[in-house]
């Protein structure tokens, strides 16, 4: 008899719970969008993207939620839409049970500024795409010499890449100067040097050797010792010393 008790139980409980998410979704789906949050989660760094900005992205393409029941908002057009702009890398859409709509966003910020020989300047995301005609003030590493940008844009992608997940590349590094016979040369921040990577090979393996060299050599004999440090031959670190004179 008490087996039979617990089993009526059980199941008026998981009647019941059925029963309150159903009314639950059927309310939520019946409320009304009376607020729309737009956060660009980047604002501080820079402004190439504003909230004004989506605002008109959804009414240009009729995906207001102000008004409309939720479950008439289409959240993932809504993503879509905003995703499209070209400053924006990344969106999150989400609505609250209360009738908001809130939606995120994280800008593309440049990591490059490329100031060719030829053509106009113009910026690099963490992608390695262009970004043109902006105004950004930021402290980004500036790109110089014979680049040309559809041959030169693997290279540059993967300084972009490495200069965004490594603080230390980010902090060092001044200039990356490309030759007219097609190395590359770094002006360091720190320490009156030029550094010859060679051809655009293996950047990620040269940068970490001259990684190396800098905590195991550098700082113990000085930053101004050598006035060019050169990765250009395989495994191989060969300085030249400063003239005395």
């Amino acid at each position: 008899m008490k087996v039979f008790w617990k089993m009526l139980l059980l199941v008026g409980m998981a009647a019941y719970l059925v029963f309150a998410f159903v009314n639950f979704n059927r309310s939520k789906d019946n409320k009304v969008c009376n607020k729309v949050s737009v956060m660009i989660t980047d604002k501080e760094k820079a402004n190439f993207v504003t909230e004004e900005d989506i605002r008109q992205i959804l009414k240009d393409a009729k995906l207001s939620p102000e008004g409309k029941k939720m479950a008439d908002v289409k959240l993932l057009s809504i993503k879509r839409a905003v995703d499209g702009h070209q400053f924006v890398l990344h969106s999150t859409c989400y609505s609250h049970p209360n009738g908001e709509v809130v939606i995120e966003v994280s800008q593309k910020l440049p990591v490059l500024r490329v100031m060719p020989s030829v053509g106009e300047g113009y910026y690099i995301d963490a992608d390695g795409n262009k970004i043109n005609h902006v105004n950004y003030p930021a402290d980004v590493i500036v790109v110089t010499g014979n680049v040309n940008y559809n041959k030169s844009k693997k290279y540059l992608t993967t300084f972009s890449q490495i200069i965004q997940h490594d603080e230390f590349w980010n902090d060092m590094i001044e200039q990356i100067n490309f030759t007219t016979n097609g190395s590359i040369e770094l002006s360091p921040r720190l320490g009156d040097h030029i550094v010859a990577l060679g051809k655009p090979q293996d950047i990620g393996l040269k940068l970490s050797h001259l990684k190396t060299f800098y905590e195991k050599v550098i700082n113990k004999v000085g930053w101004n010792k050598y006035c060019r440090i050169s990765l250009e031959y395989a495994n191989q670190v060969v300085c030249t010393k400063r003239d005395a004179s």
